[in-house]
């Protein structure tokens, strides 16, 4: 028989959530045993609460796989919007969600350790023509842009990902190109105000 050796790698998942539990804040993933930085996606809307966190979905799945790519032994997942949404976010009446950006600003931006983590943007490109959409994401490049002048946004980065899509979803990469290479890249966050600021522009009456 061929020597054998053993790996052991403990799993820590947590949740913040509000009491009801109709509002999802903070997702983490821990990997206990693996070596990298943490990660901190920025995602679109969250489908967990306290009852089923521990249900892993195909978003999550496509992270884990590519989490030794990304150079992650951690990470988190916050969104746009906090309200828990089993199905697809529908944007009619959507209002911005000010309670949750108060969250990411007080709770995640300000207290991060930007030499131990990156924050990864991976809203992808849905809803384009949301203006609470749009709103929330500017709103976050604004406060991260504040809160921490000097370091950058990272996005997810692969060969054969065209240039021209940013903060790609990691479900749309998991779909695409699971088999490539996953990277971090730096998130065109100047560029990506000006288009934001442009289309309020182009949303006003004159």
């Amino acid at each position: 028989m061929a020597k054998t050796v053993q790996r052991e790698i403990q799993t820590a998942s947590k949740i913040v959530t509000s009491e009801d539990g109709k509002y999802t804040y903070l997702y983490t993933k821990e990997l206990n045993g693996m070596e990298g930085k943490n990660g901190i996606f920025i995602m679109l809307y969250p489908t967990r609460n306290q009852e089923n966190f521990f249900v892993e979905d195909s978003t999550n799945v496509h992270i884990q796989n590519h989490m030794r790519e990304l150079g992650l032994r951690a990470y988190s997942v916050v969104n746009l919007f906090s309200k828990v949404t089993a199905t697809r976010l529908s944007t009619r009446g959507l209002l911005v969600d000010t309670d949750n950006l108060e969250f990411l600003e007080k709770e995640i931006f300000e207290q991060v350790n930007t030499e131990d983590t990156e924050v990864i943007i991976a809203w992808g490109n849905s809803h384009l023509t949301s203006k609470a959409v749009n709103t929330a994401k500017k709103r976050i490049l604004e406060i991260w842009t504040k809160t921490h002048p000097a370091v950058a946004l990272k996005q997810i980065v692969a060969d054969g990902l065209p240039k021209e899509i940013s903060g790609v979803h990691p479900l749309y990469m998991g779909i695409r190109h699971s088999n490539a290479k996953w990277k971090l890249g730096t998130f065109p966050t100047k560029k990506e105000l000006k288009i934001f600021a442009e289309r309020e522009r182009g949303g006003k009456k004159k």
